[in-house]
């Protein structure tokens, strides 16, 4: 069977269903030219060419007990010929195993929002030309609205900025706001397309921020505090009412 690059690539992002990455796998196991491209795709395969450019080049003396018969010289070389060949295929198989999953939007937006800090945002003060043009731009690439009356009136935050970022080619719009105490929060709109699945509400903590996330009608949001114990059910509760597709 043949795979396109695109199609390693999607097993290497993790987006691939079960059939389909056990497919690529079994054929990887039987396929070295097949597992040298894999490799030079993945970002991580220079982890393990360093592992293994790091094994010394004569193996250390191990004391074995004398076979019965003994072997020939070439029969013990075709044994360790073949140990070597299994150590290699089981530290290959362990790193595809056990290889990091590839992040998601959501995950992506909050280490990039974790950077920020007070400091960040304290120069972000557009006056309103600036930001007609900054959602102006985020709204055509979504192709919806962003409610921008909701947004100016969250209880306890100041909006500052709206950009447009990218994730796997899609557009993914940062809106930040101030809090009370000068914090950054933001939120976060990316559009995924017709046939991406309604999610309901999720609460977690990510690059130790409080999130919230949720999607409808092809798009997804997500809500993100100053900290991991930041208490986001204000803003949530008119964010999911304002936008719910």
């Amino acid at each position: 069977m043949k795979f396109s690059d695109e199609t390693l690539l999607a097993y290497l992002e993790g987006s691939l269903d079960e059939a389909e990455a056990r497919a690529v796998e079994n054929a990887v196991a039987d396929d070295s030219a097949l597992e040298s491209r894999l490799m030079a795709l993945d970002p991580f395969a220079p982890v393990v060419q360093q592992v293994f450019e790091a094994v010394p080049a004569e193996a250390p003396s191990i004391d074995l007990p004398a076979p019965n018969p003994p072997q020939s010289g070439a029969g013990l070389l075709r044994l360790l010929a073949v140990a070597a060949s299994v150590a290699v295929i089981a530290a290959s198989a362990t790193f595809w195993a056990t290889r990091p999953k590839a992040l998601g939007w959501a995950e992506q937006a909050a280490i990039y929002q974790s950077l920020y800090s007070s400091d960040t945002i304290a120069e972000l003060d557009n006056p309103p030309q600036r930001l007609d043009a900054q959602f102006a731009l985020a709204e055509a690439q979504l192709g919806r609205s962003l409610n921008r009356e909701v947004l100016e009136n969250l209880p306890g935050l100041d909006l500052k900025r709206a950009q447009v970022l990218s994730f796997k080619g899609k557009p993914l719009v940062q809106i930040v706001f101030a809090d009370a105490q000068g914090e950054p929060f933001a939120f976060c709109v990316i559009r995924q397309g017709p046939d991406a699945p309604a999610k309901d509400v999720n609460l977690a903590v990510l690059s130790g921020l409080a999130t919230a996330t949720w999607a409808r009608d092809g798009y997804g949001y997500m809500l993100l505090g100053s900290d991991g114990q930041t208490d986001l059910s204000g803003e949530l509760s008119v964010l999911t009412d304002a936008f719910t597709g």
